[in-house]
């Protein structure tokens, strides 16, 4: 029987215009994969799973104890919805990153490192040691694929109530790597529903909570916060959110 013919020798039979097309065809194929995966988003629902042989689809396995992925948010502030999400990321994975991201640009008021602080105090609460705080500028994906990052995780209330204000961050995820460079293959997305009884909280529902308190009787307690914010950042959320 005669050898089978290899590529080499296969493409020297194509004409001109065919070897055009299929290399347009390869060249396209990377950015056809990635439409698939932004149009596809990756959506973890609660219950979450613990099963340790979990897998989210065929690019990113959920359960791996040796990836590390980042959580990141304004953080603005931060409530009890984002604690059990902290909590759980750092059961599933090896190391969890929580970013603050912030433009340098901007005036906040409250600062990110305020924000870090109480995110800081969050995490101690819990006792994981491997969550770390980080405060970055600039593009998060940038900061993720720089530090080995699996996976870029977002947390959401739901995809009904934030996943059309996601869909335009997951783009800039997906395409930006290869348009702004240097050229990298973008790191998959995930995003994690919140717990049944945390899907109302919201960094906004808090900040709105505190101005009207304070407009009303100039003064919010502790025990107004109780079921919103961790009780270890509390005081810091009622001082900083009320003035």
């Amino acid at each position: 029987t005669k050898p089978k013919p290899t590529m080499i020798q296969v493409l020297e039979h194509i004409d001109g215009f065919h070897k055009i097309a299929l290399c347009a065809f390869l060249f396209l194929l990377p950015y056809v994969y990635l439409a698939i995966r932004w149009a596809n988003p990756v959506i973890i629902k609660y219950p979450w799973d613990r099963n340790d042989n979990c897998k989210v689809d065929s690019y990113a396995a959920f359960s791996d104890k040796k990836k590390t992925v980042v959580l990141a948010g304004s953080y603005n502030p931060p409530h009890k919805g984002h604690l059990a999400m902290i909590e759980y990321l750092s059961y599933r994975f090896k190391e969890v990153i929580v970013v603050v991201g912030f433009n340098p640009n901007k005036v906040y008021d409250v600062t990110p490192e305020q924000r870090c602080g109480m995110l800081k105090k969050m995490v101690e609460e819990i006792g994981e040691k491997n969550v770390k705080v980080q405060l970055v500028k600039g593009l998060i994906w940038r900061f993720a694929i720089k530090n080995g990052a699996s996976m870029l995780v977002r947390g959401i209330r739901s995809w009904a109530k934030d996943g059309p204000d996601e869909q335009h961050l997951h783009f800039q995820n997906t395409i930006y790597p290869i348009l702004l460079g240097p050229l990298w293959w973008p790191i998959p997305s995930l995003f994690l529903e919140s717990k049944p009884q945390f899907v109302d909280i919201s960094s906004t529902l808090v900040r709105d909570l505190c101005e009207k308190k304070c407009g009303s009787n100039g003064e919010i307690r502790i025990e107004d916060l109780s079921d919103l914010v961790p009780k270890s950042i509390a005081e810091d959320v009622r001082k900083y959110y009320s003035s």
